[in-house]
């Protein structure tokens, strides 16, 4: 037979061993739930994580608008006027141009041919640009009404007048040297070259809000000096200004028109520019 006394210790010991092996225990199933909530955040942003990316692109793609629609489309804020519309080009002083010729505009007159060229790096269609100005050189109410003019484009390089759509440094390099300050905004006539600025043709101006409107007038003014016209000043306040108003600068307290005639045919004039 055993003794007694002995047991007791046995068991003190037991119940020890139990004591450290529960709290053992109990310490792995905290670590494991610890592990297992931090494995579940983290499965949770890695889903989510690709739809914040997705939104961000949507974002970007949203605003990214081509020069030319961006510019007719800017939303205004109440409070604060938009940013301009940027476009990107570079200046490289060459020219592409149309290699194909039109009919003859007019049924009277002295005729003035033309050839369209667009400065290379610009972004914008040769062709493009040349139906645009097309259509402004044969409309009704344009330099051909009255029959003192005819228009015609031509593909050759001896053409009288020579249309170039051009940036802003070529514009300002080709005016300078035949005494004309653009200043990067506005546009000249040198020679038998009429030289767009390329900003004006995209943005247009913030006083004339119809930016097809503004470039028929860019075209006709330029063209006006072409054809020997000088500038003119706004001849009533509220009344159409003429075309040889310089409405890039100012409409003068006359309202926005891009051509030389009204509807009704008459010439729209003004006091000589002093």
């Amino acid at each position: 037979m055993l003794p007694d006394r002995p047991l007791a210790p046995r068991s003190a010991e037991q119940a020890r061993r139990r004591q450290v092996t529960v709290a053992v225990v109990a310490v792995v199933l905290m670590v494991a739930i610890v592990v297992g909530l931090k494995a579940a955040r983290g499965s949770e942003s890695a889903q989510t994580a690709p739809a914040a990316s997705t939104s961000v692109a949507v974002a970007t793609a949203s605003t990214t608008q081509s020069p030319s629609s961006a510019s007719t489309s800017t939303t205004r804020s109440t409070t604060t006027p938009a940013p301009s519309p940027t476009h990107t080009y570079r200046s490289t002083g060459r020219y592409h141009g149309v290699p194909a010729s039109a009919p003859v505009r007019g049924k009277a007159g002295q005729l003035m041919t033309y050839r369209i060229e667009v400065e290379r790096g610009t972004g914008v269609s040769p062709r493009g640009f040349a139906a645009a100005v097309d259509a402004t050189l044969r409309h009704p109410r344009g330099w051909t009404a009255g029959g003192d003019w005819r228009f015609q484009r031509v593909a050759t390089t001896d053409a009288d007048l020579t249309i170039r759509l051009a940036t802003p440094h070529t514009v300002d390099k080709q005016c300078a040297a035949a005494g004309a300050d653009t200043d990067g905004y506005t546009s000249c006539r040198a020679g038998r070259y009429v030289l767009l600025n390329l900003d004006r043709w995209l943005e247009g101006v913030p006083h004339v809000k119809d930016l097809q409107l503004y470039r028929h007038y860019l075209v006709n003014h330029e063209v006006g000096h072409g054809l020997g016209k000088g500038h003119e000043r706004c001849p009533r306040k509220g009344g159409p200004a003429p075309v040889m108003v310089q409405q890039t600068l100012s409409l003068h307290g006359c309202t926005a028109n891009p051509w030389p005639r009204s509807s009704s045919g008459r010439m729209i004039t003004g006091p000589p520019a002093r």
